[in-house]
């Protein structure tokens, strides 16, 4: 990323959302591996140009790391993790060294002390910098971040949660860790299910915080599903129902929201769409005191626009 140029910015910029993806290996940002790996990646400058490009929210931008790489022990991974994470892109992909025979780091494997896979795909065990103990805690991690953040699912929960730990991957950490305590790794979760996971998790990292946590996740699960059956943390909807079916019969007489639904009763737009009242600004990612609104405010899902990096539907707050 670092070798982009202006125009070729200039380019990626003008480009519809979702038509290209960048997969960029940054593989560590520890000085002294890169080096080693004879890479010349100036890590400050694929920030910069990592940044910019998520200004434009055109671009899915997969960010790679690579575990195992010489002179990187866990406290260096850690870090590692930490610098991509804040760059927020759209995937962080989490690799294993693969030690390929003829490749420089398998002829100095003695030197780094690094025992790999005799079989394909040759993948790192250890290293004299990490353990086979820890190779094995990052593939629990790699495990988390693939289900929770690189599913984009969990976009507004994730960025809450990740500001009541020391860092990102100690997110990923304890998430793991959970996940270990339960037999989770045993018996995945469903999709729908790991919402209801990360509910329980949550409550338990942040006591108090129940009824937050419970907007949140049922914000971001009725981003991706117009689902038919209520999941189990939502709140009861029941209290609502009457001014839910107002709104849609005054939608269906006079259209604001809804315009491009004219052809449908206002029956068929209530299945075709969702609407959720919220006592918190679920939708914000910079709330500094996550304070209950001084009055609830309903938001309505539109399925028929989507994000095409994230895939979430379009929710707009109704006045």
């Amino acid at each position: 990323a670092d070798l982009l140029n202006e125009e070729e910015l200039e380019l990626i910029e003008s480009m519809r959302p979702g038509l290209i993806q960048l997969e960029i290996g940054v593989q560590s940002t520890n000085e002294q591996t890169i080096r080693e790996i004879r890479r010349t990646m100036r890590f400050e400058e694929v920030a910069r140009i990592v940044q910019r490009i998520n200004q434009g929210e055109n671009v899915h931008q997969h960010l790679d790391l690579i575990a195992g790489l010489p002179y990187e022990d866990m406290e260096s991974f850690q870090k590692s993790f930490d610098d991509v994470y804040r760059l927020h892109p759209e995937q962080l992909q989490l690799g294993f060294l693969k030690v390929l025979k003829g490749t420089e780091i398998s002829l100095r494997k003695e030197e780094y002390g690094l025992v790999h896979q005799s079989i394909p795909p040759y993948e790192v065990l250890y290293t004299k910098w990490i353990s086979y103990e820890e190779i094995r805690k990052l593939k629990r991690v790699e495990e988390m971040v693939e289900l929770y953040y690189n599913s984009n699912q969990f976009i507004q929960t994730l960025a809450v949660l990740v500001t009541q730990v020391k860092t990102p991957f100690d997110l990923y950490e304890k998430l793991a860790e959970h996940y270990e305590t339960h037999g989770y790794f045993i018996n995945t979760p469903a999709r729908v299910k790991r919402y209801d996971v990360l509910f329980e998790f949550a409550c338990g990292l942040v006591p108090g915080k129940e009824e937050l946590f419970r907007e949140l996740l049922t914000f971001d699960f009725y981003l991706r599903e117009n689902a038919k059956s209520r999941p189990a943390f939502c709140r009861d909807l029941t209290g609502d129902y009457e001014m839910i079916r107002q709104f849609y019969e005054q939608e269906e007489a006079w259209p604001r929201y809804l315009k491009e639904y004219a052809q449908y009763h206002a029956r068929q737009v209530m299945k075709m769409t969702h609407m959720e009242m919220f006592h918190y600004p679920v939708w914000q990612q910079d709330a500094d005191e996550w304070k209950p609104l001084e009055h609830p405010v309903m938001v309505l899902y539109d399925y028929q626009k989507r994000d095409p990096l994230t895939g979430d539907c379009a929710a707009v707050s109704i006045e």
